[in-house]
């Protein structure tokens, strides 16, 4: 007979056993505790675009409309344990410490609220408060806005975005990603296309997987093969889509529907597989020294327009990432990957020709099921196209887009075999040197 003790101890064991194997998921799920998530399993069988339209967008306008109500200060000191160490320490940094977030909270809980109506009400509490910045972090920490369950352990948090219907609102505005490898994190272009370089390039051999389930989510909101994807690559994943929706909601703030941002952020991402398969990473590169497109290894340094730059070092895939090249000083620290849309989009006509020419029933299995768009020496841009247009139906069939993204993520998969054989030739058409 076993002794009581030993009973116990069996079961403490087994019990810590079961702990250590349950998925990530059921031990972090949403960190925030939101009220106001919306599961986008729920909206499989529309595209991204509709599910931006019919969920996402109407929560953002009435937060921005209606407003949400503020957290108390301890819910607003308990959330720093709880997201990411860059957006703690920019919170504390802005409150001066955890005592003042807490008067902070319990001055402003349960008060109504709004991006445009927050920062006066940090303000009104404390004049010395980094209000702006104070603004966003206190929105996160009180669900105010689009919460998006994209997957288990896998959340998109959009914060304070503006209607369209005021001056600056397409500036308005913060995404923050959670995912298994990170808490809610604010990823700025820079970040996000760090992580996408080290994922790429890194060796990880769920890249296929990473390819095939963002445009799965894209063309279905299907995130249903998320748990194929390292948990590096899950996070990844979700930052993708956190500003993706940032850029689409932007995008829809005027009424029209045309190649934003957002197009920009997904053919930038797609390349990746491109930059993965290459020896020594070179890029398109606008030099502005000699005022032409390049196709180098080595680039200046980002700096803001009019600026000199001169300072040379080894290529990116930050380089995708540029100042605008205005010296008007309203608009020369504004930044963003859309800027350098004629270089990257240089490259995948490039990319579009060497596979055309060497195999074409790759780029034909892709264009059979881009019904509207017509054929370009692009399939990056065409894709983006047929992703962003109101023409596009909202519902492309679960088998469609299935094929649709098998046949794009092939397309990917060769991409990434012929990258040196492509590098050279276009080595040959291009200038190399800066």
């Amino acid at each position: 007979m076993v002794k009581r003790s030993s009973q116990v101890s069996l079961l403490l064991v087994l019990a810590l056993s079961w702990f250590s194997s349950v998925s990530a998921s059921e031990k972090w799920g949403d960190l925030l505790q939101c009220q106001n998530v919306i599961d986008i399993a729920e909206w499989r069988g529309r595209t991204f675009l509709a599910f931006m339209q019919e969920a996402v967008k109407p929560t953002l306008d009435e937060s921005a409309t209606t407003g949400y109500e503020v957290v108390d200060g301890k819910k607003l000191v308990a959330a720093l344990e709880n997201v990411s160490d860059k957006v703690k320490r920019k919170a504390l940094r802005a409150a001066g410490s955890e005592a003042d977030l807490v008067k902070l909270g319990n001055s402003l809980r349960g008060k109504k609220a709004t991006l445009y109506t927050l920062p006066g009400m940090i303000a009104n509490v404390n004049s010395r408060f980094d209000r702006y910045t104070l603004s966003t972090y206190v929105g996160l920490a009180s669900c105010g806005g689009a919460v998006i369950k994209l997957y288990d352990d896998n959340y998109a948090y959009n914060i304070h975005y503006g209607t369209g219907q005021n001056p600056k609102d397409d500036r308005t505005g913060r995404s923050f990603g959670a995912g298994p490898s990170r808490n809610p994190g604010d990823a700025s272009d820079k970040d996000y296309l760090t992580d996408l370089e080290t994922f790429t390039r890194g060796g990880d051999k769920t890249t296929g997987e990473f390819y095939k389930t963002l445009l799965l989510s894209l063309l279905n909101t299907d995130t249903s093969n998320y748990a194929k994807i390292s948990e590096f690559g899950q996070t990844l994943l979700t930052d993708f889509l956190a500003v993706y929706t940032a850029e689409q909601d932007r995008n829809l703030m005027d009424g029209r529907i045309t190649l934003h941002w957002d197009a920009a952020l997904l053919e930038v991402t797609l390349l990746s597989a491109f930059h993965a398969g290459q020896k020594d990473l070179q890029l398109m590169f606008y030099d502005p020294n000699q005022d032409q497109t390049i196709f180098t290894n080595t680039v200046y340094n980002q700096a803001p327009g009019g600026e000199v730059r001169n300072k040379k070092r080894k290529a990116s895939l930050i380089d995708y990432w540029q100042f605008s090249s205005s010296t008007n000083p309203e608009h020369k620290n504004r930044s963003g990957i859309n800027l350098t849309k004629d270089q990257f989009r240089a490259l995948a006509a490039a990319i579009t020709a060497y596979e055309e020419e060497n195999n074409p029933e790759l780029l034909a299995n892709i264009r059979a099921h881009l019904k509207g768009v017509r054929p370009s020496d692009n399939i990056f841009k065409d894709l983006s196209m047929f992703l962003i247009n109101p023409r596009t139906p909202k519902r492309l069939g679960g088998p469609t887009s299935k094929e649709l993204a098998e046949s794009f993520t092939a397309f990917l998969m060769q991409v990434q075999k012929d990258a040196d054989k492509i590098t050279n030739q276009v080595r040959g058409e291009y200038p190399t040197s800066l």
